[in-house]
């Protein structure tokens, strides 16, 4: 919880003029992204947003930075930059740490888990990724941008589990041998690209049916030109089963295919990649000793596994990719 005193004096260090904290506003994206975060009113009426993070994440919200910063200088205008300090820092340390401020972006919230049948929605997003690419070609070639490879990430996830939890390697085990011998070989052959990294609904503010603001760049650098789709796809079939075939992917599919800088070698193991990114959400409820989630996690994956050629059918993608 953060203080009024606290919000007060960090909001100095923007030069913004605090008249009261807005605790009846929500605030999209995760929580799980910054130590605490709250959203206040200055005097001009003006809504804004307060997050203090720990020092431990200070090098990436550096690099969060400056990619917003160049990105909306390039005119991507569905990214909210963080806001610079009066010493030009960002983020800024003030008070006991370090803060960053922004904008506060009001959205329309979704109707879960009706939205999966939207196909504008998926439009909205296809958009969005066919932009992010175009903008972020000048910053393919910075060095502070991670480059991530899920092939040796899910290798590594393997010999976790056998060392560690060989019940949840075990129930796994048919996943990692049909990615094996379907994807594996491929991945390292994939063009890459500027990725967001998380790219899926929740992690956009919505206006309506188009895309306002996307958020949370915390995996954001260089992956397969395909990731950030797959990572959608699997995604809204998370949501719902149903998904995976309803208006907003097939609408979402359609407009990449054809309006997406995506290489053909990526379409072709698109499916697989779709089912190899749930190791990536299963570390994720593994972390966290979710054991809902990582029941519920590994059903779908052998439900994506059992259906991928009927899958693969109905995203219009070749039975042999």
């Amino acid at each position: 919880m953060i203080s009024i005193k606290t919000a007060q004096a960090a909001a100095r260090h923007w030069e913004l003029d605090f008249k009261t904290l807005r605790p009846d506003l929500r605030l999209q994206g995760s929580p799980e992204r910054c130590l605490c975060r709250t959203a206040f009113e200055d005097k001009a009426g003006q809504v804004f947003v307060l997050e203090k993070i720990s020092p431990a994440q200070l090098g990436t919200k550096q690099l969060i930075c400056r990619v917003l910063d160049h990105l909306c200088a390039h005119g991507l205008n569905q990214v909210v930059p963080y806001l610079k300090s009066t010493e030009g820092a960002c983020p800024s340390f003030c008070e006991d740490g370090w803060w960053l401020a922004s904008p506060f972006i009001a959205g329309t919230s979704l109707d879960r888990p009706a939205y999966i049948q939207d196909a504008p929605k998926g439009e909205a997003l296809a958009r969005f990724l066919c932009g992010l690419t175009m903008h972020a070609e000048t910053i393919l070639h910075d060095p502070a941008l991670p480059c991530f490879s899920l092939k040796q990430y899910i290798l590594g996830m393997e010999r976790q589990m056998e060392q560690h939890d060989p019940d949840t390697g075990h129930r796994v085990s048919p996943v990692l041998g049909f990615l094996k011998k379907s994807f594996m070989d491929r991945h390292d052959t994939l063009a890459t690209a500027f990725c967001h990294g998380d790219y899926h609904p929740l992690n956009v503010i919505w206006q309506d049916d188009a895309v306002s603001a996307v958020i949370d760049w915390e995996f954001c650098g260089i992956k397969p030109d395909i990731y950030d789709a797959a990572n959608l796809v699997g995604c809204i079939g998370m949501e719902h089963p149903s998904g995976l075939t309803g208006g907003l992917v097939l609408s979402f599919l359609d407009a990449m295919r054809r309006n997406a800088p995506v290489s053909t070698q990526s379409w072709k193991v698109f499916a697989g990649f779709v089912l190899a990114l749930r190791f990536a959400w299963l570390a994720e409820w593994l972390r966290k000793k979710d054991h809902e989630m990582i029941e519920l996690e590994i059903v779908y994956m052998h439900l994506l596994m059992d259906n991928m050629e009927a899958l693969k059918q109905a995203w219009g993608l070749s039975p042999a990719g």
